[in-house]
């Protein structure tokens, strides 16, 4: 009986390259910067233009994860690239190797060039790899280090470790681990299989493993703890929260399962599971690094970002789940049901995903690119919009979309779920268990900090047509959707009075900040613009109606 997975048998040539070509057009569709892109950015830019690598200058905080990627927007900026472009345009070679890496893969492991066809395809239409492959963010870049370090292994258990293998192997793992710091999971991993492979083990083998090692990583890593004078990146305190964590990191593992059609090929994968790993060695491989990064992203956590932490693991446990379909005497129509399933993962997770995860705290990928130049939000028109009234100055916002707000305003800015702020993590309010988004700045802290201008896009932008309508309902207790605790004192004094004031961003969009801190500078803008402003005070009742210039 003819394999399901054997689709192809005619001239190859022209069939792979046409489906490659209509996978990257397809991921061409997908272009998508999300907001927390900018936070990287922001890093590169000020590292060009002479502050360091530092969020806010003068202030030195390892906000980013994403240490090698930060560093490649740097030399597009060097290049005269802004990296909201530099990234796309490294994103399409990127994408294009992982997909040929794809095929390697499964066509190594399957046995079948149709196969690997088979497995490329799945790969390139996989919804979410497609659309953090261009979303601005290392994503794609750690998907290709880890398609590399399989490769490379399954070469080597294969056909054996020389020389040119094992440095090819350490070289991919201290990129991996330039990239972000859990590549230390794929480093483990790779070099426990390594070394349990390597026949007649000898010194200079492992001279050759530890070179990149000692001339890469450990440079860089001594390197990052003087300068931030911290072992890890200040992002890993601000979203890991130890065993309160472990419920959402199962959450996202069960979410994506159900989300790709999942459950059917891991029950397979469970009963015959030992079969499997013992029949083939670099299966047995796969098999291990997907199950210990699973048990990484349960331990962390988890994400906020739509399954973003399994995008590294997401086309090795296809070629897993195609192995044991193709190496078990199943019934034919099964085996179709199967593979089929697979596909219709994909489009389930584009239109059904967002209403599946509603309220659970994970935003699935629409939400997250629409954050940034969305009709309501339109965080870049914000940035933009406070350059053009307070660049080059010394005013202060604080917001919790830290990305292309701060990136496009140029201000010193105050992150207020504490990302990029070293103190946060320490003395910030309980928030939500949403990963990522555990605590918040108090509103004394930023009172201390000085901030000026307050910004929430979520919900203080307002559309033109709706403005008069809002303001005319808007009371102290809309305060809240800052998420400040506006009930506790600053410096033994209640707040009873607020003043806000209106940032026309566009023709369409009014963002509502919140002045804060009185300067002379902000009353300057206000006053040159002709800016409207409220004043908002407990219970309720606002003192008196717009004030414009004043």
């Amino acid at each position: 009986m003819k394999n399901p997975l054997n689709l192809y048998t005619g001239n190859f040539k022209p069939v792979f390259w046409s489906v490659v070509i209509l996978l990257m057009l397809f991921a061409s569709y997908r272009i998508n910067i999300v907001d927390d892109a900018y936070i990287s950015f922001r890093y590169a830019r000020n590292l060009v233009e002479g502050h360091g690598l530092v969020f806010n200058p003068g202030e030195r905080v390892e906000g980013y994860s994403n240490f090698l990627w930060v560093m490649l927007m740097a030399a597009g900026l060097k290049l005269g690239i802004p990296p909201e472009q530099f990234s796309i345009v490294l994103a399409f070679p990127i994408f294009l190797a992982c997909l040929l890496l794809s095929f390697l893969i499964g066509r190594r492991v399957l046995r079948s060039r149709t196969r690997g066809l088979l497995l490329m395809a799945l790969v390139g239409t996989n919804w979410t790899i497609v659309s953090f492959a261009f979303s601005g963010m290392e994503t794609a870049l750690q998907l290709l280090e880890f398609l590399a370090a399989a490769y490379i292994v399954l070469d080597g258990l294969e056909r054996g470790w020389n020389r040119r293998r094992s440095l090819a192997l350490s070289i991919t793992l201290n990129i991996a681990l330039l990239t972000r710091p859990d590549g230390v999971v794929l480093a483990v991993i790779a070099l426990a299989a390594w070394h349990k492979t390597k026949q007649d083990f000898k010194l200079r083998d492992l001279f050759v493993i530890g070179i990149p090692f000692l001339l890469l990583f450990v440079p860089c890593y001594i390197w990052k703890v003087g300068y931030y004078h911290a072992l890890l990146p200040n992002s890993f305190h601000a979203k890991v929260q130890g065993l309160n964590g472990l419920p959402y990191g199962l959450l996202l593992i069960y979410l994506y399962s159900i989300t790709y059609l999942l459950f059917p090929h891991l029950v397979f994968l469970i009963i015959q599971g030992r079969d499997i790993f013992r029949k083939n060695a670099g299966v047995q491989f796969m098999g291990t690094l997907i199950l210990v990064w699973a048990l990484y992203v349960i331990a962390v956590g988890g994400d906020f970002m739509e399954f973003r932490f399994l995008v590294p693991v997401m086309p090795l446990l296809l070629v897993v789940i195609l192995y044991s379909i193709s190496t078990h005497a199943l019934n034919r129509r099964l085996k179709y049901g199967l593979i089929i399933c697979l596909f219709l993962g994909t489009v389930n997770d584009s239109l059904a995903f967002g209403r599946v995860i509603e309220g659970m705290g994970i935003q699935p990928v629409f939400e997250l690119t629409a954050l940034p130049k969305g009709p309501v939000t339109n965080c870049i028109g914000i940035g933009k919009k406070l350059d053009e009234f307070f660049g080059g100055s010394d005013v202060t916002i604080a917001t919790a979309a830290a990305g292309a707000i701060p990136y496009y305003s140029k201000l010193k800015t105050v992150d207020m779920l504490g990302i990029n702020d070293a103190m946060v993590p320490l003395i910030g309010e309980k928030l939500s268990p949403m990963p990522g988004h555990h605590k918040i700045a108090p509103l004394s802290y930023l009172v201390e900090r000085r901030v000026n201008l307050i910004i929430a896009p979520k919900n203080f932008s307002v559309r033109v047509e709706l403005l008069k309508d809002w303001i005319r309902h808007v009371t102290w207790k809309d305060l809240y959707h800052f998420y400040l605790d506006v009930n506790r004192a600053i410096d033994g004094m209640p707040m009873d009075e607020v003043t806000m004031l209106l940032i026309p961003v566009d023709d369409q969009l009014v963002t509502i900040a919140w002045y804060l801190t009185p300067c002379e500078e902000v009353e300057r803008v206000i006053r040159e613009n002709n800016l409207y402003s409220f004043r908002l005070t407990r219970p309720g009742y606002r003192t008196g109606d717009l004030r414009a210039g004043e």
